[in-house]
């Protein structure tokens, strides 16, 4: 059964700029898709999408059996909250500097049924998979471009979503760091089973998916991982 279902979907920004054109794209449980191509391809605006951020102009949107297409708002930030998480290209921008590692990744969870303490469990957990269970009660806001990236991907996965959805996760970072980085990634979304949308630039992420996506001019085309990882 898919997870994520998406029928010739299509994007028009006010003033007529055709982000998106007939794009189809398909995923079930657990699988990784990297989305590449090159700036202002399309491939952020998939993910916003994706991320219920943007409502297409044509097409079907259905994730976990939610059509985002005809979604209303409230429906759409029910899915950011339970269904999509959602790490940004500027990955601060999902943070509060002023809290510390560990409150950050609390912050989702207000509100959740859970008690308190199989909370801080879970954000312990996660931040220990992302190697910062020494920065817990450090403020975001002191933390190294590496850091604030595994923090980032804590926070999207506080949740416990479906679906990741990372717009360049790596751009910031050296090539070491950023291997490192999306070598714990995966090991983490397999422990927890869930799906990822990847968003990059860099042909050599493409090693931690099975499969590649190349968006050109707003259509895109399947790409074998092998060839895009060259």
């Amino acid at each position: 059964m898919s997870l994520v279902r998406v029928d010739r979907l299509t994007h028009t920004y006010p003033g007529g700029v055709l982000a998106l054109r007939h794009v189809d794209l398909e995923l079930t449980p657990g699988e990784r898709v990297a989305v590449m191509g090159r700036s202002g391809s399309g491939k952020t605006t998939l993910l916003n999408v994706l991320a219920g951020l943007e409502t297409p102009t044509g097409g079907r949107v259905e994730i976990a059996g939610r059509d985002l297409a005809l979604a209303t708002g409230r429906d759409r930030e029910a899915h950011r909250r339970a269904v999509a998480g959602y790490v940004w290209q500027q990955p601060e921008d999902g943070l509060l500097p002023g809290l510390t590692v560990l409150e950050n990744v609390l912050v989702p969870m207000i509100g959740s049924p859970r008690p308190r303490r199989e909370r801080l469990d879970v954000a312990t957990r996660l931040l220990r998979a992302m190697r910062m269970e020494e920065r817990l009660h450090q403020p975001a806001s002191r933390l190294t471009p590496v850091e604030t990236q595994r923090l980032a991907v804590a926070v999207a996965l506080a949740n416990a979503p479906r679906l990741l959805l990372a717009d360049e996760l790596t751009a910031s970072l050296d090539w070491p760091a950023a291997d490192e980085l999306l070598g714990d990634v995966v090991a983490l979304l397999e422990e927890i089973e869930t799906a990822a949308v990847v968003v990059t630039h860099d042909p050599r992420v493409a090693r931690y998916a099975g499969r590649v996506v190349l968006i050109t001019n707003g259509i895109a085309v399947p790409v074998p991982a092998q060839r895009a990882a060259r």
